[in-house]
């Protein structure tokens, strides 16, 4: 394709991803990660809040801290896939193993990252998720 073509092509569009993070320096990590990718990224600090911007923000992808301060991980995955269904759910937890990544995933989630964030990780796990979401 020319270089021409290639400016005539339309955009890809911006993934929209939702972080849930209680952690100032995890959502200000996250927020660096988007930027740098060029993602629309919304943040909540806590699971009743991110409902409440879920009833007006679709987000491709979800990234849910394991640790909320208003509800238990196991829930707060099922409320998510409810109100969410078309979005990708990935955890983050600061310990991970294959038993929490096969819990996640028999929940309806995605992937599971580990905390603090490895921005390749992420990156690779929200491309990955997103093109999940696409199909």
């Amino acid at each position: 394709m020319s270089w021409i073509a290639n400016l005539l092509r339309p955009a890809e569009p911006r993934i929209r991803v939702f972080g849930i993070l209680p952690g100032a320096p995890d959502r200000a990590a996250l927020t660096g990660i988007a930027e740098r990718a060029g993602w629309e990224l919304k943040l909540a600090a806590d699971t009743g809040s991110a409902l409440r911007i879920l009833k007006h923000y679709e987000a491709r992808v979800i990234i849910c801290d394991r640790e909320q301060p208003d509800c238990e991980w196991r829930q707060t995955i099922s409320l998510l896939t409810t109100h969410a269904p078309a979005s990708c759910l990935i955890l983050t937890s600061s310990v991970t193993d294959d038993r929490l990544w096969l819990e996640v995933i028999e929940r309806g989630g995605y992937d599971v990252l580990t905390m603090p964030f490895h921005e390749s990780r992420v990156l690779n796990a929200v491309r990955l998720g997103s093109d999940q979401v696409r199909k």
